[in-house]
């Protein structure tokens, strides 16, 4: 059902675009993963290249599509969330079908990268190794588009519509490339992106999303093995005899074929074949009739053709204007309020807002429908949406089913967790984000932070117009990521009894508690040796010292008065960059003291009304005091913005700030552990842009 685009060729797409409301969901099969972290269990990918295909929207029909790849008209909000489920080929039946999730993503030059990560589930294994060894080698995104803008092309004429606000929600493994250049590349290879896009299909009538498909008819599969003539010498006498030929070479017999095995080899590949038959059958319901669709699995089943060509047979039929189903108008197009997907983050909403005081749920969000449910009811309704007839009403029944390796509960779980911990730990504002640089991690490897000094002064340019060459001064410091985790287990008699007080708990706590842990692990390095930071590479010194070398502690303790902060900061002013120009402080400098001195420190930099000079307080707008319990005594810093002369950096692992919620099933054990992983690196990079005074 995959067309490629033809140079030059005929675009049969009319004009029509989504209505106010509705919405677009397709898959395109992309390149192939980039690398391979065995240790992690993740891979990085390109996802996405925006590259033109043909696809048909129904009602609307056949379009060339384009997929506009700036990050204005790209919503990244659901890959972005660490949510965003890695699935075995589009499947959403169960929850076998999720493999992973999405742990990172990002847009650069006109491509979209993400970094999977698979579950250490017994069956993700077979999947996982086969990324890893490379025998899966392609990826197919799921997406929205909720607006196209046709334009004609200058070359061909063909109205081309640009997707240009979409949003992807879903990467998923598939195992037929639709680009046969689409394989696995080594560490730092771009790759060749597939050009090409599966059908896009609004949710109404509801359509499972499916691998790419090749355009090309593959050739069906070759009969069984005949059995070879054997030919039988035959003597007759004839009535005269006559001289005796020599007689021919014996030929050896071939062997006698095995029947049995040859028939049943040939009920295997039947069998195989026609259940090929029903996911493309799946595919294509609402686009043909449901007659027609009979008629070509019988055809199909008759002439013993592939499920490629069964495909390709059924996109002819679309194409060539056969009777098709009626669709019902519906002006909200979007996903189906059945959808269990969409059940699932309702009830997690409730979940979230039914235990944590205070937590804001979407105004527009289903989750009220669920305030008064009990998890056991959740379970019954999501096994009812997957389609499931006689649903237990027993709690003690569904508890049990709700460990089982298919149930939604563990995802429920780890939604619901998800949206408390982050309720908690965004608001949070811990106060070395102040004064720290963010840089993220990439891997787990230590990570060498240049300090890149200052480009060269420039030259005039000669007569000859040739522009001289210049160096730019480095030094670098390493910084090391670290991974904290702590886990709780849900177990079937807190289920059983309603009693998920300890894991809501647990959940709205631990958003703080990570919060809390980022600046107490940051101010910890900055109060080593006794206010002296860590020891530098550079140097081999700690960060603040009143050496030469150094030049940015205070030789005695002094209060925190008018002249010592105007020393303090012509200190910072004075130091040189690599390259011997003068330091750039940035347009207001902070003054970090502990609880001891925040009077001292707000007076120095409040604004007043002076009717003198004299009394006018020349730091207020250029210094912001800034109070931090976890600075002992009387010790005071001063330090540049991070901006413009970074001493210390933060970051995390790929971008994804703050906890990440992860479940799986305990061995042996009725219940499910849900896991709260961060990542989380800070360190030292430089001494330049900070003053240190011990305090009196």
């Amino acid at each position: 059902m995959t067309e490629p685009i033809q140079p030059g060729g005929e675009s049969p797409a009319p004009d029509r675009l989504p209505t106010a409301g509705q919405s677009i969901v397709a898959c395109r099969a992309l390149a192939a993963p980039v690398t391979v972290n065995r240790a992690a269990r993740t891979v990085e990918v390109v996802w996405s290249t925006g590259a033109r295909a043909r696809n048909f929207v129904p009602p609307y029909g056949p379009i060339l599509e384009e997929l506009d790849m700036r990050p204005e008209a790209v919503r990244m909000d659901s890959l972005r969330s660490g949510r965003a489920p890695v699935l075995d080929t589009h499947r959403r039946a169960g929850t076998r079908d999720v493999l992973g999730r999405v742990t990172a993503a990002r847009l650069e030059a006109g491509r979209g990268y993400a970094t999977l990560q698979f579950s250490g589930a017994d069956d993700v294994e077979p999947v996982w190794q086969r990324v890893a060894d490379g025998t899966l080698q392609s990826v197919s995104v799921g997406y929205r588009v909720h607006r196209y803008e046709p334009r004609p092309d200058a070359a061909t004429g063909q109205t081309i519509h640009r997707a240009v606000d979409w949003e992807p929600y879903e990467i998923s493994i598939v195992p037929v490339p639709v680009d046969a250049a689409a394989v696995v590349r080594g560490e730092g290879g771009q790759g060749t992106p597939a050009t090409a896009i599966e059908p896009a299909l609004t949710e109404e009538p509801t359509m499972p999303e499916t691998t790419p498909a090749s355009p090309d008819p593959a050739p069906a599969p070759p009969a069984p093995p005949t059995i070879p003539h054997q030919e039988v010498p035959v003597t007759t006498t004839p009535a005269s005899t006559p001289p005796t030929a020599p007689p021919e070479p014996t030929r050896a017999m071939p062997p006698t074929p095995d029947l049995e095995a040859i028939r049943a080899e040939a009920e295997r590949a039947a069998v195989e074949r026609i259940a090929g038959y029903e996911p493309v059958l799946a595919a294509a319901r609402g686009l043909v009739t449901p007659n027609m669709l009979d008629t070509m699995r019988e055809a199909a089943i008759r002439d013993r053709v592939s499920p490629e060509v069964l495909r390709g047979r059924l996109w002819e039929a679309f194409t060539s204007g056969a009777a098709r189903p009626s669709l019902p108008a519906r002006p909200d197009t979007g996903p189906s309020n059945e959808d269990p997907s969409q059940l699932l983050d309702a009830m997690a909403e409730a979940l979230a807002a039914r235990t944590m005081p205070g937590y804001q749920a979407p105004a527009t969000g289903r989750h009220t429908e669920f305030l008064g449910w009990r998890p056991s009811d959740m379970i019954g309704e999501l096994l009812r949406a997957r389609g499931e007839r006689n649903v237990p009403r027993n709690p003690t029944i569904l508890a049990e089913r709700a460990f089982h390796t298919t149930s939604d509960f563990p995802a429920l779980l780890s939604a619901a967790a998800n949206k408390m911990l982050l309720a908690a730990y965004a608001p949070a504002a811990p106060t070395y984000r102040t004064l720290f640089l963010r840089r993220d991690f990439r891997d787990f490897k230590p990570h060498r932070h240049l300090r890149v000094g200052d480009f060269p002064t420039l030259l005039p340019l000669s007569e000859n117009g040739e522009v001289q060459a210049g160096t730019m001064s480095e030094s670098q410091e390493l910084v090391f990521l670290q991974t904290f985790a702590r886990r709780i287990r849900v177990t079937r008699q807190m289920l059983v009894n309603d009693d998920l007080g300890a894991f809501t708990d647990f959940a709205s706590m631990i958003g703080r508690r990570v919060a809390d842990f980022e600046n107490a692990t940051a101010y910890q390095l900055l109060n080593a040796a006794n206010g002296d930071g860590p020891t530098l590479i550079t140097g081999a010194a700690a960060v603040f010292g009143t050496a030469a070398a150094r030049a940015n502690k205070a030789g005695a303790g002094t209060a925190l008065d008018l002249p010592n902060l105007a020393l303090g900061r012509a200190a910072v002013m004075r130091q040189k960059t690599l390259d011997g120009l003068p330091i750039a402080v940035g347009a207001q400098m902070r003054l970090l003291v502990g609880p001891n001195q925040e009077l001292a420190a707000r007076q120095l930099t409040v604004s007043v009304q002076a009717t003198q000079t004299s009394n006018a307080n020349v730091y207020a707008g250029f210094v912001q005091p800034l109070v931090e319990p976890l600075i002992p005594n009387n010790r005071w810093y001063l330090f540049s913005d991070p901006m413009a002369a970074p001493v210390y950096v933060y970051g995390y692992l790929n971008g994804a700030e703050g906890p990440q919620v992860t479940t799986g099933n305990v061995q042996g054990v009725d219940g499910v552990e849900v896991s709260v992983i961060f990542d989380f690196g800070v360190g030292a990079i430089d001494w330049r842009g900070a003053w240190f005074n011990p305090g009196t």
